[in-house]
């Protein structure tokens, strides 16, 4: 999980007052044995009205590298563009922020402002998101913006206090390339852009932004984003809108042959290094580097004679066998064996199958691909970050003597039963990124 940075301010104004109050308090008494001192306050709020939202958009960071400086960001495209937002129910207007009037103006309840995939192993850092406000507020000084972030599930996530950007007219138009980002994901329309641009140039208002870290390790679905500005001591008011973590898988693998040695007729041999839950190190081990769990399938194509004209009959090994197990649950499953543990998976060849015993490392070489499940057991299911241990195996009839050569495909599949997942909507299958096969 990324953590939840916060801020301390402390504020020493008070004990300074305090001091100077106590030297004048040792003046006076030194002077006379009596005095009177008048004293007198006033409580404000630094302002005479609550101050107003115009508009909060959201902005990928796609270079992952969140400075106090926005102009050194890289703004990105939308992860799911070009579906753009969606408004609440009953509004048509074309996008979040929009004109109404003389005023830029955004109503309540947008959802799927922006989506976002965080990094696969969160690496080389977090997913990063930009958060930006346009404040009208007749004492920009006194005024305090924040966002609140939550969970899917509703809980909360973190809480970031804003950063007012324009501190002078000159900086009204933005950071470099982030009204167009704003633009081009749906969020602002033009005609909103040049009227925040415009307003802020005449003081009226400013803009403020934030950034918060999205990990893989954090749950994927609508995050609830609540912004809210107020008045030092006075009133607030909120703007609320959704923003879309992506789900998304990434297998991995530590290996890019299984060797079987050498063997003889009528025999079931398992690959001579046994797998292990060592990723690069040792035996073959996958893992899932995404935010959603999966459970992983397996599919073969035959060990072909290699140097012969054609795969067939006493020139194939296609008979097969593997097992898995996730380091989470520790047990095993086997696939395709038989109680005298014979391998079963015996391969319905078809046309397109090493048609001259050449292995060619672009897929499966069966058409259709046949693929072999494990089942969807938390044992059997590859977490973000967990690592699982693969072994596969043959079974050797009446063959040729020579050497063989084939693949194994390993592809996950969605199985939403992990942290990550929990949920609504995370009882469906969920989006999932292209599928690589993974071959040996």
């Amino acid at each position: 999980m990324a953590s939840n940075s916060t801020r301390t301010r402390r504020r020493r104004r008070w004990s300074g007052a305090m001091l100077a109050f106590a030297a004048l308090a040792a003046s006076a008494s030194a002077a006379s044995a009596q005095t009177e001192v008048d004293t007198q306050a006033e409580v404000g709020g630094g302002g005479t009205t609550t101050p107003v939202i115009e508009c909060g958009w959201a902005l990928n960071d796609v270079d992952h590298n969140w400075t106090a400086d926005p102009t050194l960001q890289d703004y990105g495209q939308d992860d799911d563009a070009p579906d753009g937002p969606n408004a609440p129910a009953g509004n048509t207007d074309a996008a979040p922020c929009v004109v109404s009037g003389d005023q830029a103006t955004q109503a309540d309840g947008w959802t799927d402002v922006i989506a976002v995939k965080p990094n696969a192993h969160d690496e080389p850092t977090f997913a990063f998101v930009e958060l930006w406000a346009a404040v009208s507020s007749n004492s920009p000084q006194n005024t305090i913006v924040r966002w609140d972030v939550y969970h899917p599930d509703d809980s909360f996530k973190v809480q970031i206090d804003g950063t007012r950007y324009t501190t002078d007219p000159t900086r009204c138009f933005g950071p470099t390339g982030m009204y167009g980002a704003a633009i081009a994901t749906g969020q602002l329309t033009t005609a909103a852009t040049e009227n925040l641009i415009q307003e802020c140039a005449q003081q009226h208002k400013n803009l403020w932004y934030g950034a918060f870290p999205i990990s893989k390790h954090q749950p994927y679905g609508p995050y609830r984003i609540v912004l809210t500005a107020s008045l030092a001591g006075g009133g607030s008011t909120t703007l609320t809108y959704y923003i879309d973590v992506l789900s998304f898988f990434n297998l991995e693998k530590d290996f890019d042959t299984i060797d079987y040695g050498s063997v003889s007729a009528n025999n079931h041999y398992w690959q001579v290094t046994p797998g292990d839950f060592n990723f690069g190190a040792g035996g073959p081990t996958v893992r899932n580097t995404g935010n959603a769990g999966i459970g992983l399938d397996v599919s073969f194509d035959p060990l072909c004679k290699q140097g012969v004209p054609a795969c067939t009959d006493v020139k194939r090994i296609d008979k097969f066998d593997a097992h898995f197990g996730a380091r989470t649950g520790g047990n095993l499953q086997y696939i395709g064996t038989e109680p005298n543990g014979i391998p079963n998976i015996a391969l319905a060849l078809g046309g397109n199958v090493h048609p001259t015993g050449v292995v060619t490392n672009n897929g499966p070489d069966t058409v259709p691909p046949i693929w072999h499940s494990f089942d969807d057991h938390i044992k059997r299911t590859l977490c973000p970050n967990d690592v699982g241990k693969f072994e596969a195996s043959i079974y050797v009839e009446l063959i040729e003597s020579g050497t063989y050569a084939g693949e194994i495909f390993l592809r996950g599949r969605p199985n939403p039963i992990c942290a990550t997942d929990r949920g609504a909507p995370y009882n469906a299958a969920p989006t999932l990124a292209a599928t690589g096969y993974w071959n040996t």
